[in-house]
C-alpha cells in the first residue's frame, strides 16, 4: 500500500532516514517525507532517525523508530522495564523538564486551535519526585500459559503485560498484586478469561491514603462469587496490616473492568480516610478522589485563589465527588452547593461535612446539568467546574449561560474538552483570563488544568 502526494510515494513498510519537527497531543512524534506526515511513538522533536513505516492513511502514517541517528539531548532511558510494551506511560523516554514544556505548549496550543482562546498559560507545575505518586490503582488479572497475571494493559489492546513493578504506583501496590497472584493460584480462585466470558476476579482496585498510610482493596469480580473469601481476607490483612478495607464489587461488564453498585464489604468498613487543606475525608470505593494528592493540594490552592471567593458568595462545585474541595470553598464563602451524581460520593460528602464540622454546604445529587437549571433563581457568585474527561454536557453550559453565573474556575483532565467547552462559554461573553497547567501525571501525557473564566463587561 502506498500513500500519494502529488508525485511523492511513501511506502507502507518502507525505511526512511527523517528529522522530527513536532509532537502531537499524546507525544508521538511527527516528521513529514516529502511533505506526507508520518508519526512515530518514543520519537522526540528534533532527532533524525531511520524508521519503517508501518501504516499508511490517505492523508497520514505511522511509522517505528528502527535507529536514531541524531539523539535529543532530553532522552533518557526508562526506569520501567516494561516500558516498551506497557500503555500505564507513554513519555517516559522524556527527561523531565521536557516532559513539563510539552504539557505547556500542548495547553496553548489546544487552546489556540479547538478554543480559538489566547491567553495567559502559566508553566507547568511539576512534582520534586514524579514517581509513585498515584492513590489509586486498576489492575486487570488474567492467565496466559497456565499462570495468573497482572498489571496493566499494553497501548490499544486488552492484552495484559504481566508487570514485575509499576513506577507511578506506590510501591507497595506491586507487592499486594504479586501477593494476590500466588494466593489465586493456592486457593484456586479463578481469574477471568474475557474471550471466554468465564473466571471469577476481573481484577482489583487499590487505593492508598497519603496521610495515613491506609490502604482499600476491591476485589472486582465477574461473577458475584468469591470462593474461599474468608481465607483471602485474613491472609491478606495478615501480610499486609495497613489494609482497612475489603470490599467485593460485582462487574456486569465483559470488556473493561466496571464498577457497579452492587457490591459487598468484606472486611473493615467501605471507606479510606485521608485528610486535604487541613479537612479530613472519608472515601468509599466507588468514589471519585483525585489520584495525585501532592499536586492535588496545590491545584486546588490555585483554584481558590483564582475565584477571590468572598464571604458574601454563594458558589456552586459541580461534580463535586466527596467534597474535596466543596468544603474549603465553605471556608471563604456564606453558602456552597456540591453537585453530584454518584449516590456514595454525596453520602461520603454529606459525612464529611458534618465530621468536619461545616455547616453552611448542601450537597444534591443528580445530573450536574439537572440541578443547575433548578438554581436558576439563585444567585450563584462562582462556579467551581470539575467534569469527566469528556468535558459538560451541552445542557449544562447551555443552563451556566442563561444563568449568567458571572465566574467559572473549571478545572480539567483534558485540554481538549476544556478548549470545547470555553469556546461555547466565550460565545455568552465568558473569557478566559488565566490557565494553569498541573503535572498531576508525570510519565504520561494527560494534563490537568485550572482556568478562570469571567464574563466581560461591557
Amino acid at each position: 500500500m502506498t500513500a500519494k502526494e502529488g508525485a511523492n510515494v511513501v511506502e507502507n513498510n518502507g525505511f526512511y532516514t527523517v528529522t522530527f519537527t513536532d509532537l502531537t497531543h499524546d507525544a508521538m512524534g511527527v516528521c513529514k517525507i516529502d511533505g506526507f506526515p508520518v508519526f512515530v511513538k518514543d520519537a522526540l522533536k528534533g532527532e533524525k532517525a531511520l524508521i519503517r513505516i508501518v501504516k499508511v492513511n490517505k492523508n497520514f502514517g505511522f511509522g517505528r523508530l528502527v535507529e536514531i541517528k541524531e539523539e535529543s539531548p532530553f532522552r533518557k532511558v526508562p526506569i520501567c522495564e516494561h516500558y516498551a510494551e506497557c500503555g500505564g506511560c507513554d513519555i517516559m523516554h522524556m527527561a523531565y523538564e521536557m516532559q513539563l514544556a510539552f504539557k505547556k505548549h500542548r495547553v496553548k496550543e489546544t487552546l489556540r486551535k479547538i478554543g480559538h482562546i489566547q491567553t495567559k498559560v502559566d508553566d507547568t507545575i511539576g512534582m520534586n519526585n514524579p514517581y509513585y505518586y498515584r492513590n489509586k490503582a486498576v489492575i486487570p488479572f488474567g492467565k496466559s500459559k497456565g499462570k495468573i497475571i497482572a498489571g496493566l494493559y499494553k497501548n490499544r489492546s486488552h492484552d495484559i503485560v504481566d508487570l514485575k513493578r509499576c513506577h507511578i504506583f506506590p510501591k507497595v501496590f506491586s507487592e499486594i498484586v504479586r501477593y494476590l497472584k500466588t494466593l489465586f493460584q493456592t486457593h484456586n480462585v479463578s481469574v477471568y478469561d474475557e474471550d471466554k466470558h468465564e473466571g471469577t476476579i476481573q481484577g482489583v482496585m487499590l487505593r492508598q491514603s497519603q496521610t495515613y498510610d491506609e490502604i482499600s482493596l476491591t476485589f472486582i469480580v465477574n461473577d458475584n462469587r468469591l470462593p474461599g473469601k474468608e481465607q483471602l481476607v485474613e491472609s491478606i490483612v495478615e501480610r499486609f496490616p495497613n489494609v482497612v478495607s475489603i470490599v467485593k464489587n460485582f462487574s456486569s461488564s465483559k470488556k473493561n473492568i466496571v464498577l457497579s453498585s452492587k457490591s459487598k464489604t468484606l472486611y473493615g468498613h467501605d471507606a479510606l480516610r485521608d485528610r486535604m487543606l487541613g479537612f479530613e475525608y472519608k472515601i468509599s470505593h466507588r468514589s471519585f478522589y483525585q489520584v495525585n494528592p501532592v499536586q492535588t493540594e496545590m491545584l486546588y490552592k490555585q483554584a481558590l485563589k483564582m475565584a477571590k471567593i468572598k464571604e458574601s458568595d454563594t458558589v456552586v462545585d459541580a461534580y463535586c465527588g466527596i467534597g474535596t474541595l466543596s468544603l474549603p470553598i465553605a471556608r471563604k464563602a456564606q453558602r456552597v452547593i456540591g453537585i453530584e451524581s454518584v449516590k456514595e460520593a454525596v453520602k461520603n460528602a454529606q459525612t464529611n461535612a458534618k465530621e468536619n464540622d461545616v455547616n453552611n454546604v448542601e450537597f444534591i445529587h443528580g445530573k450536574a446539568e439537572e440541578i443547575l437549571l433548578k438554581l436558576k433563581n439563585d444567585s450563584i457568585d462562582i462556579l467551581f467546574v470539575d467534569p469527566p474527561r469528556k468535558g459538560c454536557e451541552k445542557e449544562f453550559l447551555q443552563a451556566v449561560m442563561a444563568m449568567k453565573i458571572p465566574k467559572i474556575v473549571y478545572i480539567s483532565c483534558n485540554v481538549s474538552t476544556l478548549s470545547r467547552d470555553a469556546n461555547v462559554l466565550n460565545t455568552a461573553g465568558y473569557a478566559a483570563q488565566h490557565v494553569v497547567p498541573y503535572d498531576m501525571f508525570p510519565q504520561t501525557s494527560h494534563i490537568e488544568s485550572v482556568m478562570l473564566l469571567e464574563i466581560e463587561s461591557k
